[in-house]
């Protein structure tokens, strides 16, 4: 494996390891609303009611 390779694996493990970390509310919200102005959106309501009833919270 050469340095480029290597270094490709490690950027997509930190991708991976970032895109499925645990967020807080907070920063869902944020990534939702971030969306939505790129014109990528889901309705928040829709999403945590979501996520609430999944995780029971």
């Amino acid at each position: 494996m050469n340095i480029d390779s290597t270094n490709q694996v490690r950027v997509e493990n930190e991708l991976k390891s970032k895109l499925y970390a645990p967020m807080t509310e907070e920063e869902m919200l944020a990534r939702l609303k971030k969306s939505r102005e790129q014109g990528i959106f889901k309705e928040t309501d829709r999403v945590i009611s979501n996520m609430r009833s999944k995780y029971g919270l």
